[in-house]
């Protein structure tokens, strides 16, 4: 279902181009107000083979084409576009040691006693990749030196091709690539593309149902990013500064996550809303806030739909379901 977008050199062959979907279109205008990022990160205990690693990255835009593809914002229309080049493109920023600490330092100054790893994440998540989204990559990659022992790898994705499911699966596929067991050659050799330049996610909705209210919401949620709900209890003050998003992570191991599950089903609570019960806690707790002072918060639950479309995704399809 991709369109030929003409070139300007008649020389040169026309490339593959969608408009994006709605959905995608809000994502896209999201993006400059803060959302719509998706990264991706390892930690390693060796220094990334940046040839290596370049190597795989190739191979996943040659599985799915989206990712390979830009943003075009054509002014005369107003609409944004995917445009998806023949060939895989991506590139790696790295970062040493020095630069690295530089960045780290810069984190500090905001965060007392986080973890690098943690701190270059959310870096990277604020990273102004797509303010100006016009013919811009929807993938980027850096690797970072944290220390002798620890460096870290990230994907910076845009949400409109890489949704959570995605993201998922994208990780795993990378780790096979990395370690040697994506090709039959063991990581040289060519990879067959799996996916057309996918279809928006309003193409996907079965016959009859795209009317009904449980898919319209979902199109408001994610179509005009998780800002969509506009919560009238949640108050919005002083909103010129420049915002950022913080991240927070709950780690739970075997016996924590038993006691969990046993604990919600003693009591009659539902796993979710002790889930988001934590995360209101902790955010409420990592802000310092003295214990009079109270806040407003909103927890949004996103499930993944792949299944109920058609036809059916698989969870390594690359897109926005």
């Amino acid at each position: 279902m991709a369109q030929q977008r003409g070139s300007e050199n008649p020389d040169q062959p026309s490339l593959p181009t969608r408009p994006v979907g709605g959905t995608e279109y809000g994502w896209c205008k999201a993006v400059p107000g803060g959302t719509g990022s998706t990264v991706l990160s390892l930690l390693l205990s060796k220094p990334p083979q940046i040839p290596h690693l370049q190597n795989a990255l190739h191979k996943l835009q040659i599985s799915h084409p989206i990712l390979r593809s830009k943003i075009h914002f054509d002014t005369t229309t107003n609409t944004f576009q995917f445009v998806t080049p023949p060939n895989p493109r991506v590139q790696i920023q790295p970062f040493d040691l020095q630069s690295t600490s530089q960045i780290l330092q810069t984190q500090a100054n905001d965060h007392d006693s986080i973890d690098p790893f943690h701190a270059l994440l959310e870096h990277e998540m604020n990273r102004d990749t797509w303010r100006d989204p016009n013919d811009v990559d929807v993938m980027y990659a850096s690797t970072y030196t944290i220390d002798e022992k620890r460096f870290a790898v990230f994907l910076r994705l845009h949400t409109s091709v890489c949704d959570r499911a995605a993201a998922v699966a994208l990780l795993k596929e990378l780790l096979r690539l990395v370690a040697g067991r994506g090709g039959e050659d063991g990581g040289g050799g060519e990879v067959k593309g799996g996916e057309k330049v996918n279809l928006a996610i309003e193409d996907l909705i079965p016959e009859g149902k795209k009317n009904k209210p449980f898919w319209a919401r979902g199109f408001d949620v994610l179509g005009y990013s998780l800002n969509a709900f506009r919560f009238s209890n949640l108050s919005f003050v002083n909103a010129d500064p420049p915002r950022s998003s913080r991240i927070v992570r709950l780690q739970l191991n075997a016996d924590e996550t038993k006691r969990l599950l046993d604990g919600c089903k003693s009591r009659g609570i539902k796993l979710c809303a002790a889930l988001a019960a934590a995360v209101m806690l902790a955010t409420w707790i990592s802000k310092r806030l003295p214990d009079y002072q109270t806040e407003k918060y909103a927890v949004v639950t996103l499930m993944d739909c792949r299944r109920l479309l058609e036809p059916v995704l698989s969870s390594s399809h690359c897109g926005m379901p």
